[in-house]
């Protein structure tokens, strides 16, 4: 057992896509890449043959031991050579005490036959990225492998079609997936870098009953162990199991997996940090010491709105780019409206001002007569000082206070609990801040007012945090922090200006 672990580990290096096959396609029957074998004479035709592949997007959950630890994401379009199909995703896993991390993105273009024409990608393993393109010639695959300081072009022969590796599971359901018949194909391992021809079995029909929804058993060899795979008669996949359980992934609802991956990213959660860490070059000098800082993010879809007023001004000149200047903390002025100071003295599902201990702990903290600027700075550094850095789920202040840790949400939310119940209104907001040798990390902090809004920062303990703060999001509902899920391991950022301290000269 401990073997065959070692080398489903050692497939699991793979891109955290590719390598559940989830989803697609490949050709129809009778080309010349694939053949079929029958155990039986009789057939037995279990689902209507498939005329195209399932359009749009789907979101999975990747599991270890019943642990979630990882996602995938699939989109499939139409193009005018066919298909267009990108595959996005990041996990981490443990085995017998070795650690292994991979995220990943691709994008295919296939024929009308499913049948690769180019394709791009970028994956990262246990720290090191390679970078595959290629496309298909008469002779095979062309591909071009880049790594840190190295470039290498290579043909990959091949008589025949070659597929995609997301081109496992739906190949079946194209000829009506026949009972006890072995399918045999062409697929470009990128891993590997090489052509690998692969085998699938249908088992069986399952479901149908009793509300269960209708699926195709199937098992493919792409691994040294076992891996059965659940198709619905669309053809998308609904599960994947490899050894026996062992590891699995399962499609989820678009809301279930979104909110799994902003709490992910927040969280920094290892197997999302490659995917979600933004760099930037060159880096950051003295991050602290600046007083106004601005950046260009790059890929920002059209769709999503990004905070402006307060702590940052927004530009949009077009071509998915955003401008955000950070002129550190906001200056004061007007009032707040009635409405505004309302809605952020309210309590929420996770932000609880109105709560009997949140309310007594901010009285022990908040000693004697207290303005709001000194208010806050004293309930951001009391929150920073008391609870941990850790990396867990989101949880409640109280859950918080019990623990004592939590991740950047969670002293969050337990700041802006305390804040709000001592009558300063308090936003929850998120998005991006930079930590040296890193790039730009999401995290979620918070923004006080005090005649004008403040950020905040209680995981650092800043009052005002620093101007490497770039706010995306406002509130801390799943429906809030949505817009995130467009941004998180798609936009880039340049650094356009930024201006530090003056040093103090002696007289």
């Amino acid at each position: 057992m401990k073997m065959d672990i070692a080398r489903v580990f050692f497939y699991f290096r793979l891109r955290p896509l590719g390598w559940f096959a989830i989803l697609l396609f490949v050709a129809f029957a009778g080309d010349s890449a694939c053949t079929l074998r029958s155990a039986h004479a009789a057939a037995t035709v279990l689902a209507a043959p498939l005329t195209a592949p399932p359009l749009g997007e789907r979101w999975f959950g990747i599991s270890m031991n019943g642990e979630k630890t990882g996602f995938a994401y699939l989109n499939v379009t139409t193009h005018p050579q066919g298909y267009e199909i990108v595959s996005e995703g990041s996990v981490r896993m443990t085995v017998l005490g070795f650690s292994r991390e991979a995220s990943g993105r691709e994008r295919y273009i296939v024929g009308k036959d499913l049948s690769l024409r180019s394709f791009a990608l970028e994956q990262t393993i246990d720290g090191t990225t390679m970078r595959l393109r290629g496309e298909a010639v008469p002779k095979g695959i062309n591909v071009v492998v880049e790594t840190k300081g190295n470039r290498k072009e290579r043909l990959l022969r091949a008589e025949g079609a070659v597929f995609p590796p997301p081109a496992v599971n739906i190949y079946p359901l194209l000829s009506g997936a026949i009972k006890d018949k072995t399918y045999q194909l062409q697929i470009l391992d990128v891993e590997a870098v090489k052509i690998k021809k692969v085998k699938v079995t249908v088992l069986g029909a399952e479901g149908g009953g009793g509300g269960m929804q209708q699926t195709v058993h199937m098992q493919n060899d792409l691994y040294p162990v076992s891996n059965d795979v659940w198709v619905d008669m669309a053809g998308n996949t609904v599960r994947e199991s490899v050894r026996d359980g062992l590891i699995e992934t399962r499609a989820e609802p678009r809301q279930l997996a979104m909110n799994f991956l902003v709490e992910a990213a927040m969280s920094k959660k290892d197997f999302v940090l490659d995917f979600s860490r933004i760099p930037v070059t060159p880096p950051i000098s003295r991050p602290q010491d600046l007083v106004m800082l601005k950046v260009e993010l790059g890929e920002v879809p059209e769709g999503v709105s990004v905070p402006a007023g307060g702590t940052q001004r927004v530009e949009r000149p077009g071509g998915g780019k955003v401008i955000l200047t950070m002129p550190g903390a906001g200056q004061g002025g007007a009032a707040l409206p009635e409405a505004e100071q309302e809605k952020y003295l309210s309590a929420t599902e996770r932000i609880l001002p109105d709560n009997g201990n949140i309310a007594a702990l901010k009285d022990r903290i908040l000693t004697g007569e207290t303005g709001p600027e000194a208010g806050i700075d004293i309930l951001a550094k009391w929150v920073a000082t008391n609870i941990k850095e850790a990396v867990l789920d989101s949880v409640s202040p109280l859950e918080t206070l019990e623990r004592g840790e939590g991740n950047c949400q969670a002293h969050a939310r337990l700041y802006a609990s305390l804040a709000r119940a001592a009558g300063i209104p308090t936003k929850f907001v998120s998005g991006l801040v930079y930590l040296p040798d890193q790039g730009f990390l999401y995290h979620s902090w918070a923004e006080s007012y005090a005649g004008g809004w403040i950020p905040v920062d209680p995981t650092f303990g800043q009052v005002p945090a620093d101007v490497t703060h770039i706010k995306l999001a406002e509130g801390d509902s799943p429906g809030e922090m949505a817009p995130l899920v467009a941004l998180i391991g798609r936009i880039s950022a340049r650094v356009v200006d930024k201006r530090y301290h003056e040093p103090v000269r002696p007289e």
